[in-house]
Order: C-alpha cells, then sequence, then structure tokens
C-alpha cells in the first residue's frame, strides 16, 4: 500500500475520532429536546382541560325545570 493510501485511511480514523463526540453530543441534546417537548404537551393538555371547564361551567344557563 503506497503511502498516499495510509494517509487516506489515518485521516479517515482522525475524522471518524474527531466526530463521534460531537454526534454523541447532539444525540443526548435531542433526546433532552424530546423529553421537554413531551412534558410541554402534558402542560398544554392540562391547561387546555381546564379551560373547557371554565368556559362549560361559564357558558350554562341556570335550569329552571321543577
Amino acid at each position: 500500500m503506497t503511502a498516499e493510501g495510509w494517509t487516506i485511511i489515518g485521516a479517515t480514523i482522525a475524522l471518524v475520532g474527531a466526530f463521534t463526540p460531537v454526534l454523541m453530543g447532539i444525540r443526548r441534546d435531542l433526546t433532552g429536546l424530546t423529553r421537554d417537548v413531551a412534558d410541554q404537551r402534558e402542560r398544554m393538555a392540562r391547561l387546555e382541560g381546564l379551560f373547557e371547564g371554565f368556559i362549560r361551567r361559564e357558558g350554562r344557563a341556570p335550569s329552571h325545570s321543577a
């Protein structure tokens, strides 16, 4: 194998070694973001339920049935 071939192999190994921690950090950040979005979805659903209950309570007219 020529010197150029060994240089290409070495450079490839160096790039993979340099980018692996970066990619793992991005993956960790995306996992945290996914968790945050799920938490936000739960909070929004709770608020929507509260608003729906409030609107229904305010919108109902008193019944005059005896």
